[in-house]
């Protein structure tokens, strides 16, 4: 069913903006708005990381607001995602209608436009209207879609519930003589199996062995690697389903790491731990979380080794999107407030020896913070 909280929230910020009317294209807000978690949008899984992006590919779909009202319209082939839309409220036409239908319900000179096909429905705008004033309104919505209603909570539960177990699936068939591709292929499989709808972003299960290049240098990977003794296995892995996403990351060791490094490992989890129960719902700032887990981290000998100490970079809200706002960084300044959830993942760089990186879904409930993600937190030597 369409939320109508989430309407008049739009339609408020609208005033508050001075918008005529407002646009969508296919993507996280048209999503937000019209409650339609099965309908399949192309993803872009860096958004609000990268910047946000557009295209000039014609919609299959445009969720238009006008006057405290809506109305969406689509394609017939896409329309069993809108069937909780009645017919008042929706047209089911042609693509090549579309510039036509959306002349109809325009209204006003300030036009807010979402980023997802902003040039075709500029131009399409151009056709039928002059002097038309735009608007970037992509991140109008921020605010209320970073606070999470029980039903977007219970499926970022289910997300981080499915992902835990998708990596003990991985982490137990990780077998030495396999590539790279392979670990990252098993991830991916894994979702195939189970019905997963989609990825939030390209995985990554990155061997760094002791001795050889892929340790020498941070950023360097290589699908052909080969898991053998001495490999520090770092992941990135995040599934979506029902319209929502999930981020998880870890480490773990194939084989006998240095007493430096798997120190490191035990010295970030309980900088994660720590950080989370520090958490004072209603009064702790996003910006605050980063130096909270830092002060863990120095206090277990490790501090040298923490990456980000100058940005403050821990982390993201997640939810329709992979990469929400707030960031978590020293740019921020958000109250962290019941309904939010946020992912927080430190990192440790060992030259020579290995990537630390743990990644966990966190949920800010009344009176404390609460991790979403569960996968075994000794688990570091396989």
């Amino acid at each position: 069913m369409i939320k109508p909280s989430r309407l008049h929230a739009a339609y408020h910020l609208m005033e508050q903006h001075h918008l005529d009317t407002m646009v969508f294209g296919p993507g996280a807000n048209l999503q937000y708005l019209t409650n339609a978690n099965d309908y399949h949008w192309q993803r872009s899984c860096m958004t609000n990381i990268r910047g946000h992006s557009t295209s000039y590919n014609q919609p299959e779909c445009l969720l238009v607001l006008t006057n405290n009202d809506y109305h969406l319209i689509t394609i017939k082939r896409i329309n069993d995602a809108f069937d909780h839309i009645d017919d008042y409220h929706k047209t089911i036409t042609y693509m090549d209608y579309f510039e036509d239908v959306l002349a109809t319900l325009v209204h006003g000179r300030t036009i807010g436009i979402g980023y997802p096909c902003r040039d075709f429905i500029q131009d399409a705008l151009n056709v039928n209207f002059t002097h038309l004033t735009y608007v970037d309104c992509e991140d109008i919505l921020k605010d209320i879609r970073k606070i999470k209603d029980e039903d977007e909570i219970n499926q970022l539960k289910a997300m981080a519930q499915f992902t835990d177990t998708a990596m003990a699936h991985v982490i137990g068939n990780l077998k030495f003589g396999m590539s790279q591709h392979d670990a990252e292929s098993l991830v991916i499989q894994y979702g195939l199996d189970h019905d997963c709808d989609d990825l939030s972003f390209p995985p990554t299960v990155g061997f760094k062995t002791k001795g050889e290049d892929t340790a020498a240098d941070l950023n360097t990977y290589h699908d052909r690697s080969i898991l053998k003794d001495n490999t520090c296995i770092a992941m990135d892995i995040g599934y979506m389903n029902h319209g929502y996403c999930s981020d998880w990351g870890r480490s773990v060791y194939f084989g006998k790491p240095s007493d430096l490094l798997d120190g490191g490992y035990h010295a970030l989890m309980k900088g994660q731990i720590d950080m989370v129960n520090a958490i004072q719902p209603g009064i702790t700032t996003v910006d605050q979380l980063y130096p909270i887990l830092e002060r863990s981290v120095i206090k277990s000998g490790y501090g040298d080794y923490l990456r980000f100490r100058d940005s403050h970079n821990l982390g993201h809200q997640i939810g329709i999107d992979c990469h929400e706002f707030p960031m978590i960084n020293k740019q921020y300044h958000d109250i962290l407030m019941p309904g939010m959830v946020f992912c927080s993942e430190p990192k440790m760089w060992f030259p020579n020896e290995g990537y630390i990186r743990i990644e966990d879904m966190i949920l800010i409930q009344e009176d404390k913070a609460v991790f979403l993600s569960n996968y075994d937190r000794n688990q570091f030597i396989l």
